[in-house]
């Protein structure tokens, strides 16, 4: 099957991928459109497929037809030096989610930025706008997207904790933004904060815990979650009796994915049908 004006063909490299919701969200794009599509993940696992054939696997989606890929763990990083172009935002977060592929040429993006930008306002009200200082508890992948989206509105300081202090080092080196600080007192740093991102694995589901000490969330505080599963994390449901503003991690899931579906297709589906769709897979989950 071959991408024309009335048929797309997509997919997912990465390993591990028996519980992404992508497959059903991306499929149901299509349908809802009325397109002739398909997204197909290719799970290097359970496919016993070795990460140094990546490079076969993309040329070989190419051939296929396919107008576009997402990329995840572990090859956001090893796809960049096989792509023709990648995007200046992708190049400033190191890591690419997205590959576009017109004309055999392919072009990198990353979308999980864009996916947090979505968040931001449902932080706002009539009283206050999301500013900084931001506490970002989580120096991976997920929290350099964060840190990305808060520089570009801009939201700073930007104060960085993580567990793993050379993590949290390497990220700050990789920006080389002096609006990003090294924190290791994360009490001092959330008394001083007006918004905290959980960008960290804490809360998922079978994880459970909080990214902080429970007395350090105070009711002024606006509090994003980056976990979407379950969306009702403990941060989530203890910054709510809280009162604080809220924004959950399904809207960054949701987004990310939609951004990434555009790119990819040139098609635009239509966002309130697809959160709709989207809850009702977290619910089935």
């Amino acid at each position: 099957m071959k991408s024309s004006s009335d048929s797309r063909l997509t997919g997912l490299l990465g390993r591990d991928l028996q519980g992404s919701l992508s497959p059903a969200l991306h499929n149901e794009c299509y349908r809802s459109l009325g397109i002739s599509g398909l997204y197909q993940p290719v799970d290097f696992t359970r496919r016993n497929i070795a990460d140094e054939d990546l490079p076969d696997i993309l040329a070989s989606l190419i051939r296929l037809g396919f107008s576009g890929v997402n990329v995840t763990h572990p090859f956001k990083t090893a796809v960049l030096p096989l792509l023709d172009e990648v995007s200046e935002d992708a190049m400033r977060l190191g890591a690419v989610n997205t590959v576009v592929i017109r004309d055999g040429k392919t072009t990198g993006y990353n979308t999980d930025w864009l996916g947090f930008s979505a968040q931001l306002p449902a932080l706002d009200n009539a009283n206050v706008t999301v500013q900084g200082p931001a506490l970002v508890m989580g120096a991976g992948g997920a929290g350099r997207a964060v840190i990305h989206a808060l520089l570009k509105k801009p939201v700073s300081p930007v104060l960085l904790y993580d567990p793993d202090t050379e993590q949290a080092q390497a990220t700050i080196a990789h920006f080389g933004s002096p609006d990003i600080q090294l924190v290791e007192d994360i009490e001092a740093a959330a008394a001083e904060s007006h918004l905290l991102v959980n960008a960290s694995t804490v809360g998922m589901h079978g994880k459970g815990g909080l990214p902080l000490a429970e007395h350090l969330i105070r009711p002024d505080h606006m509090v994003a979650e980056v976990v979407y599963f379950p969306v009702e994390t403990n941060l989530v449901q203890l910054a709510r009796t809280r009162g604080c503003n809220i924004a959950t991690g399904d809207i960054m899931c949701l987004d990310q994915a939609l951004a990434s579906f555009i790119l990819m297709t040139d098609l635009i589906p239509d966002s309130g049908k697809m959160k709709d769709f989207f809850t009702g897979l977290l619910v089935k989950s």
